[in-house]
Protein backbone atom coordinates (compact mmCIF):
# COMPACT_ATOMS: atom_id res chain seq x y z
CA UNK A 1 0.00 0.00 0.00
CA UNK A 2 1.30 3.46 -0.87
CA UNK A 3 2.19 5.60 2.14
CA UNK A 4 0.52 8.64 0.54
CA UNK A 5 -3.22 9.21 0.73
CA UNK A 6 -4.73 7.79 -2.44
CA UNK A 7 -6.39 11.14 -3.15
CA UNK A 8 -2.94 12.71 -3.46
CA UNK A 9 -1.85 10.38 -6.27
CA UNK A 10 -2.13 11.36 -9.90
CA UNK A 11 -4.56 9.33 -11.97
CA UNK A 12 -1.58 7.61 -13.60
CA UNK A 13 0.06 6.84 -10.25
CA UNK A 14 -3.18 5.43 -8.85
CA UNK A 15 -3.64 3.19 -11.88
CA UNK A 16 -0.03 2.03 -11.61
CA UNK A 17 -0.52 1.24 -7.90
CA UNK A 18 -3.73 -0.58 -8.71
CA UNK A 19 -2.01 -2.68 -11.36
CA UNK A 20 0.89 -3.64 -9.11
CA UNK A 21 1.39 -7.04 -7.47
CA UNK A 22 0.26 -5.74 -4.07
CA UNK A 23 -2.93 -6.32 -2.08
CA UNK A 24 -3.80 -2.63 -1.94
CA UNK A 25 -5.14 -0.49 -3.41
CA UNK A 26 -7.68 -2.93 -4.80
CA UNK A 27 -11.35 -3.19 -5.58
CA UNK A 28 -12.53 -1.53 -2.38
CA UNK A 29 -10.41 1.58 -2.84
CA UNK A 30 -11.45 1.66 -6.49
CA UNK A 31 -15.13 1.63 -5.55
CA UNK A 32 -14.55 4.63 -3.27
CA UNK A 33 -12.65 6.52 -5.99
CA UNK A 34 -15.46 5.80 -8.45
CA UNK A 35 -17.92 7.15 -5.89
CA UNK A 36 -15.87 10.34 -5.54
CA UNK A 37 -16.01 10.72 -9.32
CA UNK A 38 -19.75 10.21 -9.28
CA UNK A 39 -20.24 12.98 -6.73
CA UNK A 40 -17.86 15.25 -8.64
CA UNK A 41 -19.79 14.76 -11.85
CA UNK A 42 -23.02 15.60 -10.04
CA UNK A 43 -21.48 18.82 -8.79
CA UNK A 44 -20.50 19.68 -12.36
CA UNK A 45 -24.10 19.21 -13.47
CA UNK A 46 -25.21 21.61 -10.73
CA UNK A 47 -22.50 24.14 -11.60
CA UNK A 48 -23.73 24.37 -15.18
CA UNK A 49 -27.37 24.59 -14.14
CA UNK A 50 -27.58 26.93 -11.17
CA UNK A 51 -26.60 30.07 -13.08
CA UNK A 52 -29.46 29.64 -15.55
CA UNK A 53 -32.58 31.73 -14.90
CA UNK A 54 -34.78 28.72 -15.63
CA UNK A 55 -33.48 27.02 -12.50
CA UNK A 56 -33.43 30.09 -10.23
CA UNK A 57 -36.44 28.84 -8.21
CA UNK A 58 -34.45 25.69 -7.42
CA UNK A 59 -31.23 27.45 -6.44
CA UNK A 60 -31.48 26.85 -2.65
CA UNK A 61 -32.15 23.15 -3.26
CA UNK A 62 -29.34 22.90 -5.80
CA UNK A 63 -26.91 24.47 -3.36
CA UNK A 64 -27.95 22.06 -0.60
CA UNK A 65 -27.47 19.08 -2.89
CA UNK A 66 -24.13 20.45 -4.04
CA UNK A 67 -22.97 20.70 -0.43
CA UNK A 68 -24.01 17.08 0.11
CA UNK A 69 -22.15 15.96 -3.01
CA UNK A 70 -19.06 17.90 -1.97
CA UNK A 71 -19.13 16.17 1.42
CA UNK A 72 -19.66 12.81 -0.31
CA UNK A 73 -16.67 13.38 -2.55
CA UNK A 74 -14.41 14.23 0.37
CA UNK A 75 -15.67 11.31 2.48
CA UNK A 76 -15.32 8.85 -0.40
CA UNK A 77 -11.66 9.77 -0.81
CA UNK A 78 -11.07 9.16 2.90
CA UNK A 79 -12.90 5.85 2.65
CA UNK A 80 -10.57 4.75 -0.14
CA UNK A 81 -7.70 4.88 2.35
CA UNK A 82 -9.78 3.33 5.13
CA UNK A 83 -10.73 0.38 2.93
CA UNK A 84 -7.15 -0.12 1.76
CA UNK A 85 -5.87 -0.07 5.34
CA UNK A 86 -8.57 -2.51 6.45
CA UNK A 87 -7.72 -4.99 3.75
CA UNK A 88 -3.99 -4.57 4.36
CA UNK A 89 -4.50 -5.58 8.00
CA UNK A 90 -6.70 -8.54 7.09
CA UNK A 91 -4.29 -9.67 4.39
CA UNK A 92 -1.39 -9.70 6.85
CA UNK A 93 -3.34 -11.94 9.22
CA UNK A 94 -4.27 -14.33 6.40
CA UNK A 95 -0.59 -15.24 6.17
CA UNK A 96 -0.75 -16.85 9.62
CA UNK A 97 -1.68 -20.53 10.07
CA UNK A 98 -5.44 -20.90 10.60
CA UNK A 99 -5.12 -21.81 14.28
CA UNK A 100 -2.81 -18.87 14.99
CA UNK A 101 -5.08 -16.53 13.06
CA UNK A 102 -8.15 -17.58 15.02
CA UNK A 103 -6.28 -17.14 18.30
CA UNK A 104 -4.90 -13.72 17.36
CA UNK A 105 -6.74 -11.04 19.42
CA UNK A 106 -6.76 -8.68 16.43
CA UNK A 107 -8.39 -11.13 14.02
CA UNK A 108 -12.08 -10.47 14.73
CA UNK A 109 -11.51 -6.74 14.80
CA UNK A 110 -9.74 -6.91 11.46
CA UNK A 111 -12.62 -8.91 10.01
CA UNK A 112 -15.19 -6.40 11.25
CA UNK A 113 -13.24 -3.44 9.87
CA UNK A 114 -12.87 -5.23 6.52
CA UNK A 115 -16.67 -5.42 6.51
CA UNK A 116 -17.34 -1.95 7.96
CA UNK A 117 -15.13 -0.02 5.52
CA UNK A 118 -16.80 -1.22 2.30
CA UNK A 119 -20.20 -1.03 4.01
CA UNK A 120 -19.52 2.65 4.66
CA UNK A 121 -18.66 3.10 0.98
CA UNK A 122 -21.92 1.39 -0.02
CA UNK A 123 -24.00 3.51 2.34
CA UNK A 124 -22.37 6.70 1.11
CA UNK A 125 -22.95 5.56 -2.47
CA UNK A 126 -26.64 5.04 -1.74
CA UNK A 127 -26.97 8.53 -0.25
CA UNK A 128 -25.07 10.01 -3.18
CA UNK A 129 -27.22 8.14 -5.66
CA UNK A 130 -30.39 9.48 -4.04
CA UNK A 131 -29.05 13.03 -4.15
CA UNK A 132 -28.14 12.65 -7.82
CA UNK A 133 -31.55 11.22 -8.67
CA UNK A 134 -33.20 14.30 -7.18
CA UNK A 135 -31.41 16.50 -9.75
CA UNK A 136 -33.14 15.03 -12.75
CA UNK A 137 -35.94 17.62 -13.04
CA UNK A 138 -34.04 20.64 -11.74
CA UNK A 139 -30.90 20.65 -13.88
CA UNK A 140 -30.13 21.31 -17.53
CA UNK A 141 -31.24 18.65 -19.99
CA UNK A 142 -28.00 19.34 -21.89
CA UNK A 143 -26.24 17.62 -19.00
CA UNK A 144 -28.64 14.69 -18.76
CA UNK A 145 -26.02 12.23 -19.99
CA UNK A 146 -23.52 13.46 -17.39
CA UNK A 147 -26.11 13.06 -14.65
CA UNK A 148 -26.96 9.60 -15.89
CA UNK A 149 -23.28 8.65 -15.88
CA UNK A 150 -22.95 9.95 -12.32
CA UNK A 151 -25.88 7.76 -11.29
CA UNK A 152 -24.36 4.72 -12.99
CA UNK A 153 -21.05 5.34 -11.24
CA UNK A 154 -22.75 5.64 -7.84
CA UNK A 155 -24.56 2.35 -8.41
CA UNK A 156 -21.33 0.72 -9.57
CA UNK A 157 -19.56 1.95 -6.42
CA UNK A 158 -22.28 0.49 -4.22
CA UNK A 159 -22.40 -2.89 -5.90
CA UNK A 160 -18.61 -3.10 -6.02
CA UNK A 161 -18.23 -2.26 -2.34
CA UNK A 162 -20.88 -4.79 -1.38
CA UNK A 163 -18.92 -7.54 -3.14
CA UNK A 164 -16.14 -6.94 -0.63
CA UNK A 165 -18.63 -7.01 2.23
CA UNK A 166 -20.06 -10.27 0.90
CA UNK A 167 -16.69 -11.98 0.64
CA UNK A 168 -15.73 -11.09 4.23
CA UNK A 169 -18.99 -11.81 6.04
CA UNK A 170 -18.35 -15.60 6.12
CA UNK A 171 -15.30 -14.83 8.28
CA UNK A 172 -17.55 -13.80 11.17
CA UNK A 173 -17.63 -16.34 13.98
CA UNK A 174 -21.30 -15.85 14.84
CA UNK A 175 -23.82 -17.50 12.48
CA UNK A 176 -26.59 -15.00 13.29
CA UNK A 177 -24.28 -12.12 12.47
CA UNK A 178 -23.34 -13.77 9.20
CA UNK A 179 -26.98 -14.20 8.23
CA UNK A 180 -27.91 -10.64 9.15
CA UNK A 181 -24.90 -9.35 7.25
CA UNK A 182 -26.00 -11.12 4.10
CA UNK A 183 -29.56 -9.81 4.50
CA UNK A 184 -28.25 -6.28 4.90
CA UNK A 185 -26.37 -6.63 1.63
CA UNK A 186 -29.55 -7.58 -0.20
CA UNK A 187 -31.43 -4.66 1.36
CA UNK A 188 -28.79 -2.24 0.13
CA UNK A 189 -28.75 -3.78 -3.34
CA UNK A 190 -32.52 -3.56 -3.58
CA UNK A 191 -32.52 0.07 -2.43
CA UNK A 192 -29.87 0.95 -5.01
CA UNK A 193 -31.70 -0.81 -7.81
CA UNK A 194 -34.92 0.95 -6.83
CA UNK A 195 -33.35 4.40 -7.03
CA UNK A 196 -31.62 3.50 -10.29
CA UNK A 197 -34.89 2.32 -11.87
CA UNK A 198 -36.82 5.37 -10.68
CA UNK A 199 -34.18 7.71 -12.10
CA UNK A 200 -34.06 6.00 -15.49
CA UNK A 201 -35.05 8.25 -18.40
CA UNK A 202 -38.57 7.70 -19.67
CA UNK A 203 -38.87 6.42 -23.26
Amino acid sequence: MTTRPLADLTVRDFCDALAAHRPTPGGGATSAIVLAQSASLGSMVIAYSKDKSKFAPHLPRLERIDQLLDASRREALLLADRDAAAYEALSALWKLPAADRAADPTWLGAVEEAIAAPTAIADLALATQAALASLREITSKQLASDLRIALILAAAALHSALLNVEVNIPLRADAAQREEGLRSIERRRAACDGVHAAAAPTP
